[in-house]
């Protein structure tokens, strides 16, 4: 069992962040990442896709995250996991929780089979937000819960985004314009989403 009470990270490292379009926004949360561990000479490579739900991100896994030979992978996908199926996507398949998580564990085993040797895991952001909300409903809760698994399981270091992200709701949800606080239009972060996402996961990986 792996203990976190320690930098995540080394001097001289390369981390691949992988993800969906969350983590490929070009003015996202990887770019905070990488302008905050230059200091460390950490080297951070974008593998967001947009779109990607975890069955697509293990088909590229060896092409995105193997083939760069890192040596700390950052995974933070569920939105999409959450949302297929329903709404505007309610004509494609459901990644139901008991898959994501399996998903999530497998990204993580390939990886280790690999020579990769740290991992984090990070939660969906605990709601969609807005339209978003309307049309997908309450259902993110569960996908958190089983990213909570999965990084347990796998012994990956938790980001634990949900309850941010909640607290973040509690504090300042009366100031939300048509039910959005964090995100643009639902899903996609707003600059202070993207900065909440980023120092959760330098806190969590005691970078902070």
């Amino acid at each position: 069992m792996l203990t976190f009470d320690t930098p995540w990270l080394d001097k001289g490292e390369k981390l691949v962040c992988f993800g969906d379009s969350l983590t490929a926004a070009r003015d996202g949360y990887v770019k905070i990442l990488d302008d905050k561990l230059k200091k460390l000479k950490i080297k951070v490579i974008n593998a967001g896709f947009g779109g990607d739900k975890t069955p697509a991100a293990l088909a590229r896994l060896r092409s995105d995250v193997i083939a760069q030979k890192p040596d700390a992978l950052s995974v933070f996908l569920g939105a999409n996991d959450a949302a297929v199926g329903r709404g505007v996507w309610a004509d494609e398949p459901r990644v139901e929780p008991a898959a994501y998580k399996s998903n999530l564990i497998w990204i993580i085993h390939l990886c280790r089979l690999a020579g990769i040797r740290k991992f984090s895991i990070a939660t969906p952001a605990w709601q969609f937000e807005g339209a978003a909300l309307k049309n997908n409903g309450s259902v993110m809760p569960l996908y958190c819960i089983a990213a909570r698994e999965a990084a347990d399981e796998a012994d990956a270091r938790l980001v634990p985004l949900d309850a941010v992200f909640a607290m973040e709701w509690q504090m300042h949800g009366s100031r939300a314009k048509s039910g959005m606080l964090l995100t643009r239009d639902g899903t996609h972060m707003t600059s202070a989403g993207n900065e909440l996402i980023a120092a959760t996961m330098l806190s969590a990986w005691k970078l902070d």
